[in-house]
């Protein structure tokens, strides 16, 4: 395990209680339950189309369920009014799968985005800021000024990572953060994680299929099945779990070994 850090006491700082979610008269989930504590690395896992996404989906503002509660840093987000709603989302940082990068924009200024919108700083604060974002994610410096094309896919997903970071975000929720990377460039992004969470106490909830990040740096997770939760907790736990559905992975890492 990567980990550095124990973190012993458990707080829960994301939580979804009965939650029915659907898309029309298309049933996702019924009766979904699940939690995040407070600084831990905790995964959605499943395959393509099990629901797990529109499970993050819920917990990030772009899904209402029909029924049941969410609730984030302690309230029930989609009880809120909207500008209460919007304190507790500018909490919470975004990385989308392909980095969703401003094309138009530099590397510097798409970092800057949020702060642009909803801070009063100065152009040159919004600029120092943004470029210590750039270096904690580790991008160089020279990277400031290059646009979105001129980055190869690591660079594109690290800018990205340091847009949803610039707010100093109390949860960042990734979006399949190893998608399309090399086993190098996705080993160094799990380390990555790694660090922002033991250096600023993240919590970082992350959508992934990649066995390496399951292994090696998820303290919890849930397991979507057929659109239903078939478990959730670490994985000592799943390993004693009658039907472990991560056993066709145990199998593939003792081969390897």
């Amino acid at each position: 395990m990567l980990h550095v850090k124990e973190f012993n006491e458990k707080h829960p700082i994301a939580e979804a209680k009965n939650l029915k979610v659907a898309y029309g008269d298309k049933v996702i989930h019924e009766n979904a339950s699940f939690h995040i504590n407070e600084a831990e690395i905790y995964g959605f896992l499943g395959g393509s189309g099990s629901g797990k996404t529109t499970l993050m989906k819920t917990l990030i503002y772009l899904k209402e369920p029909d029924r049941g509660t969410v609730t984030m840093l302690g309230k029930d987000i989609w009880s809120l009014k909207l500008k209460d709603r919007e304190k507790i989302k500018l909490q919470t940082g975004f990385m989308f799968q392909f980095g969703a990068l401003f094309s138009s924009m530099s590397v510097l200024d798409n970092i800057g985005v949020m702060l642009r919108e909803y801070s009063n700083l100065s152009k040159k604060d919004v600029e120092d800021i943004s470029m210590f974002w750039l270096l904690k994610v580790g991008l160089k410096k020279e990277a400031a000024n290059l646009f979105p094309s001129e980055l190869s896919g690591g660079m594109k997903k690290r800018a990205a990572l340091a847009r949803a970071l610039v707010l100093s975000p109390k949860i960042l929720f990734l979006d399949e953060p190893n998608s399309g990377l090399d086993p190098v460039s996705a080993r160094a992004m799990d380390r990555l994680i790694v660090d922002l969470r033991d250096s600023l106490g993240l919590t970082v909830a992350m959508v992934t299929h990649d066995a390496d990040s399951i292994f090696s740096i998820l303290d919890r997770f849930l397991i979507v099945n057929d659109k239903k939760i078939v478990f959730e907790g670490n994985l000592e736990e799943v390993k004693d779990f009658k039907e472990n559905p991560l056993q066709e992975l145990f199998d593939s890492r003792k081969m390897k070994d």
